[in-house]
């Protein structure tokens, strides 16, 4: 395979989607995930997942559904799709018939006469939900059929706002934190490794390693889109000017894609 086509691949292994299964677990969204799991061994209404905007919620709650949902009736959605009708599909999909409900009510009892239970529903991006849906979201909470996984942003007044909603009901609330500098090389070259493209892992140096944290500041979603434009100008240079790129990866290529992304 040539080299351009290895910097495509490589490209994609930081593509920013939901059906990317290049997850990497490091330090700090191990630990969350961990506790995810420990809080899914007992009962809970709401487990609370928040932290600054970037630091690997969204992450963490797709690699955890990617990994769990074959063995348990989980259904995730992304930035407010959860309703009613997401409802009605879910006792579709786990019984395997039509059903057509009146009213909100109806869909409850269903659910109660069923033998699924508990069913988990892991919402992302829950700051997006307006104020009659975080309501209806606390009252299927309080059914013993329904269990939540909620994300939400962490800064002042979503915060409050989850809060608010889900003071009374909420098991646990685990928080995500920046990563540290040291796993920055960590994340770079696992998602290499997984795309089966380790060699370039050896063209940076821990300088470069360095000026891309100093750029993205332990910022997940920072990291992921810069080094995607990375690939993406590298496989641009080689694809139009037929040139060979260094065997060192050099900060001039990491800095233009910050500009490009307003890094810098």
């Amino acid at each position: 395979m040539t080299s351009d086509r290895l910097y495509a691949r490589a490209r994609s292994l930081f593509e920013d989607s939901e059906s990317n299964s290049y997850y990497v677990l490091l330090s700090r969204t191990s630990q969350v995930y961990s506790r995810i799991e420990n809080a899914f061994k007992n009962p809970f209404k709401i487990l609370l997942i928040t932290g600054a905007p970037g630091t690997g919620k969204s992450y963490v709650l797709r690699r955890f559904f990617h990994d769990h949902r074959d063995r348990l009736p989980m259904f995730m959605y992304p930035s407010a799709t959860f309703t009613s009708e997401r409802l009605i599909e879910i006792f579709e999909r786990l019984y395997g018939k039509r059903f057509a409900a009146k009213d909100m009510q109806e869909i409850i009892d269903a659910f109660k006469e069923g033998d699924v239970k508990p069913v988990f529903i892991l919402l992302d991006e829950a700051q997006l939900y307006k104020e009659d849906q975080l309501e209806w979201v606390r009252m299927l909470s309080n059914e013993e059929i329904f269990r939540f996984v909620v994300v939400v942003h962490k800064v002042k007044e979503e915060d409050l706002l989850a809060k608010e909603h889900f003071r009374t009901r909420t098991f646990e609330t685990i928080e995500c934190a920046p990563i540290e500098p040291i796993e920055v090389a960590r994340f770079i070259e696992t998602k290499l490794l997984l795309g089966e493209i380790s060699e370039f892992y050896d063209r940076f140096s821990q300088t470069l390693f360095d000026r891309i944290y100093d750029l993205t500041r332990g910022n997940l979603r920072d990291l992921n889109r810069l080094m995607h434009r990375f690939f993406d100008l590298l496989d641009d240079y080689e694809q139009n000017r037929s040139r060979k790129t260094p065997k060192r990866f050099t900060k001039k290529v990491v800095e233009m894609a910050a500009i490009e992304l307003g890094m810098l």
